[in-house]
This record gives structure tokens, C-alpha cells and sequence, in this order.
């Protein structure tokens, strides 16, 4: 019999708002994930290199890259390319909501019920 105990899902959180990616990395480390949390596309791009995350939540506007420059980038890359995304905005014009199929945004202010439930369905785990 193993003693291993089962990997947490990981989840790479990407928002520029401090107070709300602490909000958001805290809940689902409360939930039982393991967080890794950036401000910018770059360290965006960056930890998802490093830590193949399961399931990536990703606000639209960044500060140097939107949040679907940063997914079209990994997109190329075998490794990461079917990593399932949750987009999060601020944006609500009919324009954004034609961009993405509903069941990939969040509109702010979205609460942590709906963010726990997307990450959970989409990694299968926590």
C-alpha cells in the first residue's frame, strides 16, 4: 500500500489588481489547490513554463499583454496547449462577450462560489 499522497491541482492566477488576486488565490488554496499568482502576461507566460499549471485564470486587460496574447502564446506549446482557461473582466460590452464562449469569462464582480466551480470542473479535483 502507498503512503503517496494524491498531487494538488494547480492553478495559475493572472490579475493586476493585488487585492483581487489575493482574494482569488486565497480561496482556491483554501479549497485545497496549489496557486501560483502573477500581475503581468510576461510572468504570466513565465510560471506557466515552470509550473504546467491545470487550470489558468486569466483577467482580459494586463498592464503589458491582454490575457488572450498571453494564451494564443501558449497555446503553442504542446505542453500547454490544452490547458483550460477562465478569462475575468471588467468589460461588459456585447463586443467582449462575442469574443469568448460564456462558459470561459467571468464578469466582474463575480463571486467565489462561481470561480470555485469553474476551477473544480475544469481540473477535476479540490
Amino acid at each position: 500500500m502507498s503512503d503517496q499522497v494524491p498531487e494538488r491541482p494547480r492553478v495559475l492566477v493572472v490579475e493586476d489588481d493585488d487585492g483581487l488576486r489575493d482574494v482569488m488565490a486565497g480561496c482556491l488554496s483554501r479549497a485545497g489547490f496549489a496557486v501560483s499568482s502573477v500581475a503581468t502576461g510576461a510572468d504570466a507566460v513565465a510560471a506557466a513554463r515552470a509550473v504546467h499549471p491545470d487550470a489558468m485564470v486569466i483577467d482580459i486587460l494586463l498592464p503589458d499583454a491582454g490575457g488572450l496574447g498571453v494564451v494564443r502564446e501558449l497555446s503553442r506549446e504542446r505542453a500547454l496547449a490544452s490547458v483550460p482557461v477562465l478569462f475575468t473582466t471588467a468589460l461588459a460590452s456585447p463586443a467582449v462577450r462575442s469574443l469568448l464562449p460564456s462558459e470561459q469569462v467571468l464578469f466582474k464582480p463575480f463571486s467565489k462560489r462561481q470561480l470555485l466551480s469553474w476551477v473544480r470542473q475544469a481540473t477535476g479535483g479540490a
